[in-house]
């Protein structure tokens, strides 16, 4: 008898794990079993079943009320027959617009539009790092406006300039080779109504270490630039200046990371707040 009630107690536990997995209940029911979600799965420790949940990308915020204007300057040629009012204004998702008008020139030539990382002077060439470029015809004119690919904090921008570009003349049917193509034609200096997220920021300088192992160049005495080793990490060099990754990245608005936020080897990185 007691092999039979051992064999009859299997068989039901065999028969209620099939109902089970079959989704039937044993009361006749047809419902089918409920998918577990990460707060079903998750044990009384906190262990789930690892399924991982995708991380939502967050939407940059706006630093200004959408439809204030950071920054409004006129360019201006050096003779005056040149000249571009231009007005930045927040837009809604963190972005900025470079809104144009009053657009005239005694001298009709295919033009591009720079916001240039340092002031900017008549006659410059090459402005080293350059956001919301946008070049236009002779007979076209620049747009009325568009959007300025500078970040959600453009302030580190310091100038806004026209230069002349290589393009077909109307007057001469062919493409110009001009000499002053490529220099500086007209500048505006911008003066930027962003609050400073970091007012009070002060950088120290720390020990080289693992994830750290740059050299730090003075100017002046003062820190201002980190060069980096191979292996840095943004949150270890970051560490090593007194700050946190987020300051670290305000004082290079142009810095580009690595998917594992690794930097990349041999960049000359700003380590002075005054310097950006």
């Amino acid at each position: 008898m007691g092999r039979r009630t051992r064999t009859i107690a299997v068989l039901g536990a065999t028969a209620a794990a099939v109902l089970a997995l079959s989704g039937c209940s044993l009361f006749g029911g047809d419902d089918a079993v409920p998918v577990p979600n990460r707060t079903a799965a998750a044990a009384p420790d906190g262990w789930t079943d690892g399924t991982a949940e995708p991380v939502p990308t967050p939407t940059p915020t706006s630093v200004l009320p959408v439809g204030t204007v950071a920054a409004e300057t006129d360019v201006v040629s050096k003779s005056g027959d040149t000249s571009l009012h231009v007005r930045v204004v927040q837009r809604a998702e963190g972005v900025f617009a470079a809104e144009l008008s009053d657009y005239r020139t005694t001298n009709p030539q295919p033009m591009s539009i720079e916001f240039r990382h340092r002031t900017a002077h008549w006659g410059d060439g090459d402005g080293g790092v350059v956001r919301g470029s946008v070049a236009w015809d002779t007979g076209a004119g620049p747009p009325d406006s568009y959007t300025l690919d500078a970040g959600p904090r453009p302030d580190y921008l310091a100038s806004v300039v026209l230069v002349p570009v290589a393009g077909v003349d109307p007057s001469e049917g062919f493409a110009t080779e001009r000499p002053w193509i490529g220099s500086v034609l007209a500048v505006g200096a911008l003066d930027w109504n962003i609050p400073n997220p970091y007012p009070h920021l002060r950088v120290t300088v720390g020990e080289a270490g693992p994830g750290a192992y740059g050299t730090v160049q003075d100017v002046d005495g003062t820190p201002t630039w980190y060069r980096v080793s191979h292996g840095d990490e943004l949150i270890t060099v970051s560490k090593r200046f007194g700050v946190t990754p987020e300051q670290f990245e305000w004082m290079n608005p142009y810095l580009e990371l690595t998917d594992d936020r690794w930097l990349a080897e041999n960049d000359v990185l700003n380590v002075s707040p005054a310097n950006r």
